[in-house]
C-alpha cells in the first residue's frame, strides 16, 4: 500500500519552499549564462543581417554601373518645343540638327451622309472595311441595322483593325463618323458591301472604283520633315531611326521654320551616378565602423569586433578600390585620377571639380573605368556576391553556425531542466528523509520529557 507524504510535519520546516530556494539557485547561474551566451550570438547574427543589407545595397549600386550603356546618357533639347520634342538613348552622339517640319502626320476621318437620328435604318449586308493591307467584315442583320447599331458592330468587332466608329448629332441630322486609329499615307480606308438588301451601299468608300458615299474629312497622311537639308518622311508623329539614338516628336508644323535640335552628352547624370556610388560605399564603411566598435568609456564592443570574415571583406574591398584598371585607353587608370580620393577613416572623397573636367574631355573613357572587363563596378560585383549569396556565401555560412549555436542553447536547457528536476527529487528525499527523522527525535524527546516529570511522584510514593 502507498505512503502518504507530508513534508515539514515532522520537523515543522517548509521543506517545499527550502527545495524551491535552493533549486532556484542551483538554476539561476546556467541559466543566466546561457541567456547570456544567446543574446551574443542573436546580437552576431543580426549584425550579419546588417552587413549583409548594406553589402547589397552597394551591390545594387554597382549593378547600375556594370554596363557601358548605363554611362553613355545623353541629354537632348528642341529650341522650340511647340513644334517638337525630343528623346535620346546611349546610341545617340553629340551634335546639333536643323529640323523643319512641314506636314504632321494624320488619320483618316470619314463622314456619312445625314440621317434622321442614329435610330434609322440603313439595311443589311455584309460591310468589309480595309484600313491598309489589313481588313474585317461586319454583318449586318434585322438586329444592327440601325445607324447606332452599325456603329456598335464595327466597334465590337474582334478583328478590328484599326477603325472607330462615332455618331455625330448635329443640327442637320445625324452623321457616322469613321476614324483610322492609325496615322500614315499607308493607313486609308476601303468601305465595300455585299449581300443583304444593298441598304448599305450609302456606307462605301471606294474613290478607285468611284464608290464615294462616304466624304473623306481628313486625309491619312505622312509626316514630312527636314533634318539638315535632308527630306524624312514617317508615318508616324514619333519619328525614329533618322538619326541615331534620336526619337524626334512631332507637335505642330510650321514650313519654312526651322528648329535647333541639340544632342550632349549627360555629364551630370553620370556625376550623379558616380556620386551615389561614393555615398552608397561610405555607408557600407560606416555598417564595417559600427559593428565593429569599441567603446572606451563603457567597455562595451559591438557584436562583430575582431570578427576575422568582417576584417578579410573589408579588406578585400579596400583592394579592389585602390587598384587600377588595365583594360582601358584613357588618360586615367584609378579612382584617384578622375577625383575620387580614400581618407583616412577608409571612406571615399569625390571632388566633384576633377570629376567633371574629366567627363568633358574624356566622356566615354569614364564609364569604361567602371564597366570594361577588369573595371570597378565589373570586378565588385562578383566579389560581393560571394559574400551575400543565400546558398553558398560567406554569410549565409557564418549565420548557419551561428544558428547552430542557438540550437546548442536549448538543447543545454533541456539537459538543466532534467538534471534540475533530479535534484529536485534528491533533495526532496533527503529533506523528507530528515523530517521524518526529526518527527522520531521529536517524539522520543517528548516521551523522555513526560517520564522525567512523573519521576517525583514514582520516588515520593516509594517512600
Amino acid at each position: 500500500m502507498a505512503s502518504i507524504t507530508s513534508s515539514g510535519i515532522g520537523s515543522g520546516l517548509d521543506i517545499q519552499g527550502l527545495v524551491q530556494k535552493l533549486i532556484a539557485a542551483e538554476r539561476q547561474p546556467t541559466e543566466l549564462r546561457i541567456a547570456r551566451q544567446e543574446a551574443q550570438v542573436q546580437s552576431r547574427i543580426s549584425a550579419f543581417g546588417s552587413l549583409k543589407s548594406s553589402l547589397s545595397t552597394f551591390n545594387d549600386q554597382l549593378q547600375k554601373m556594370n554596363t557601358l550603356n548605363s554611362f553613355l546618357t545623353r541629354s537632348a533639347s528642341s529650341a522650340d518645343e511647340t513644334l517638337l520634342t525630343v528623346a535620346v538613348d546611349e546610341k545617340a552622339l553629340p551634335a546639333t540638327y536643323n529640323v523643319e517640319v512641314s506636314q504632321l502626320a494624320q488619320a483618316q476621318k470619314l463622314q456619312s451622309g445625314a440621317f434622321a437620328s442614329s435610330a434609322d435604318v440603313l439595311g443589311t449586308g455584309t460591310l468589309s472595311i480595309a484600313v491598309g493591307a489589313n481588313s474585317f467584315n461586319v454583318t449586318i442583320d434585322s438586329t444592327n441595322n440601325t445607324l447606332a447599331g452599325i456603329r456598335d458592330a464595327i466597334n465590337d468587332a474582334v478583328d478590328n483593325t484599326g477603325v472607330a466608329a462615332t455618331i455625330v448629332n448635329g443640327d442637320g441630322g445625324s452623321f457616322l463618323i469613321l476614324s483610322g486609329e492609325n496615322t500614315g499615307s499607308d493607313q486609308s480606308m476601303i468601305i465595300t458591301q455585299s449581300g443583304g438588301d444593298g441598304g448599305l451601299s450609302v456606307l462605301e468608300y471606294d474613290p478607285p472604283n468611284a464608290l464615294n458615299s462616304l466624304t473623306e474629312i481628313s486625309q491619312a497622311l505622312d509626316a514630312q520633315i527636314m533634318i539638315d537639308g535632308f527630306a524624312v518622311t514617317s508615318g508616324s508623329n514619333t519619328v525614329t531611326g533618322a538619326i541615331d539614338g534620336v526619337t524626334l516628336n512631332l507637335v505642330a508644323a510650321s514650313v519654312g521654320v526651322t528648329t535647333a535640335v541639340n544632342v550632349s552628352n549627360d555629364t551630370a547624370a553620370v556625376s550623379k551616378q558616380i556620386s551615389d556610388f561614393v555615398d552608397s560605399y561610405n555607408v557600407l564603411i560606416d555598417t564595417f565602423d559600427t559593428l565593429t566598435s569599441f567603446d572606451a568609456d563603457t567597455k562595451s564592443a559591438a557584436p562583430l569586433l575582431g570578427d576575422s570574415s568582417v576584417r578579410n571583406i573589408r579588406e578585400q574591398l579596400r583592394r579592389v578600390m585602390s587598384g587600377s584598371v588595365t583594360d582601358i585607353a584613357a588618360s586615367f587608370k584609378t579612382l584617384n585620377e578622375i577625383g575620387i580620393d580614400t581618407a583616412i577613416d577608409g571612406k571615399l572623397t569625390l571632388d566633384s571639380v576633377k570629376l567633371d573636367a574629366v567627363l568633358a574631355t574624356e566622356f566615354s573613357k569614364v564609364g569604361q573605368l567602371f564597366a570594361n572587363s577588369d573595371g570597378f563596378a565589373v570586378s565588385l560585383v562578383p566579389v560581393i556576391d560571394h559574400y551575400i549569396d543565400t546558398t553558398d556565401g560567406l554569410i549565409a555560412a557564418r549565420v548557419s553556425g551561428l544558428d547552430s549555436k542557438i540550437d546548442s542553447f536549448a538543447k543545454q536547457r533541456e539537459a538543466l531542466d532534467g538534471r534540475i528536476a533530479s535534484l529536485q527529487t534528491r533533495l526532496l528525499r533527503q529533506f523528507n528523509a530528515l523530517d521524518s527523522l526529526v518527527g522520531q527525535l521529536t517524539s522520543t524527546s517528548n516521551f523522555l520529557a513526560q517520564q522525567l516529570q512523573n519521576l517525583p511522584s514514582i520516588l515520593k510514593s516509594r517512600n
